[in-house]
């Protein structure tokens, strides 16, 4: 069998850059338990070189000292890939070394910077050229593009008009240690260490007007005052973001403040006993390219109440109660019959748990290694 090098940009694997960053962790260690005859050269910034830990002796980190989105990707990184000689290259995110004239397969996760660029850079109108320059580029040259499901693929069609043919969807896996965990002296360190009491519901995602955030504490408002839930509070997680201060402003002049527990970002070790004790998990999210957490929710046992548009249904199945996300009302209705329908809630957490397995990082990297094998073939 003939040995290959090949390259995987894990210039986002520190887990803070939020999605990408946990499908390079479960990429990697699940690629390293079943590929040992393939050579693996691990690009990494020096931030995810402090968090890199891989012992597989064919997973070669090595030091890419060159920021996304910069002329050093354009030409530090161009200059760094080249002097490897690799079969193959695995760019986990749509941007790239435009000049690269080697094989590359790239990874889509989203259209989010297309369909609801943020205020600032990724509306300028030379920011905005320079962006579509990179993806219409990449998506062009790529030999193979894993979109992370099929509504992103929809969307890379639809949108920018690739060749279906050209893309496959492998979905993200849930990691194993995600599972219901009542630890009564984890959920007091919940309590200390973030101020966070029971009963709660949960919201875990970024602070962008697409995540839903605003109607959220609109349909928590409702839920006190039409149905007269007083002790419940709601857990927004994440850090506000400068450039949409209409998120914050939303919640710090809601009536319900003192109810609305904002923790910042949650320690990575705290984050499953946040989910399995909540009393659900509500994500009201307009869109996703994949949306992981109302699956780490569901395999820690909690019931969930999410959006019934974009990739959301496809990823969550039948294992979620269904809303519409730009109706406070509608949210408020289903939240309340899941936290009161003591029927209906047992079987959505157990039809969460028959849906998560379908997900997992084994799965997806068997998948990717056939992607790789088809692209070096080509």
């Amino acid at each position: 069998m003939q040995k290959f090098k090949i390259g995987i940009d894990a210039r986002m694997y520190r887990r803070s850059t939020g999605g990408i960053g946990r499908y390079i962790h479960g990429l990697l260690e699940a690629l390293s338990k079943i590929d040992n005859k393939n050579l693996y050269y691990v690009f990494l910034t020096d931030d995810d070189l402090s968090e890199y830990k891989l012992p597989a002796k064919n997973f070669i980190p090595v030091r890419a000292r060159f920021p996304h989105y910069s002329i050093g990707e354009q030409l530090g990184f161009l200059r760094l890939l080249n002097s490897y000689h690799l079969d193959l290259v695995h760019f986990t995110n749509f941007n790239h070394p435009i000049f690269y004239r080697g094989k590359f397969v790239v990874t889509i996760h989203d259209m989010t910077m297309t369909i609801f660029p943020a205020p600032g850079k990724q509306t300028e109108a030379l920011s905005r050229f320079f962006y579509h320059l990179v993806l219409k580029r990449g998506l062009r040259r790529a030999k193979k593009i894993i979109a992370v499901s099929q509504n992103t693929k929809n969307d890379l069609i639809n949108i920018i008009e690739v060749l279906k043919q050209k893309i496959s969807v492998i979905y993200h896996g849930v990691d194993e240690n995600y599972k219901p965990d009542h630890n009564q002296e984890k959920i007091i360190k919940l309590k200390t260490k973030y101020k966070i009491s029971e009963p709660y519901i949960l919201f875990v995602s970024q602070w962008r007007p697409h995540k839903g955030i605003n109607n959220l504490v609109k349909a928590f408002e409702i839920l006190d005052r039409r149905f007269r839930i007083k002790d419940l509070k709601l857990v927004i997680t994440g850090k506000p973001n400068p450039r949409f201060p209409e998120i914050e402003k939303e919640i710090n002049t809601s009536p319900l403040r003192d109810r609305i527990i904002t923790p910042g970002f949650i320690d990575e070790n705290d984050m499953v006993p946040l989910y399995s004790n909540a009393s659900a998990f509500v994500f009201p999210s307009i869109y996703e390219g994949f949306g992981l957490n109302p699956l780490e929710a569901m395999a820690c046992g909690t019931a969930v109440a999410t959006s019934d548009i974009s990739s959301i249904p496809e990823v969550c199945g039948k294992g979620a109660l269904y809303f519409d996300p730009n109706d406070p009302e509608d949210i408020a209705l289903k939240t309340h019959t899941l936290l009161t329908n003591n029927v209906l809630r047992q079987k959505l957490i157990e039809r969460g748990f028959e849906n998560v397995k379908r997900f997992s990082w084994k799965k997806m990297a068997k998948e990717t290694l056939f992607i790789y094998k088809s692209a070096l073939n080509n």
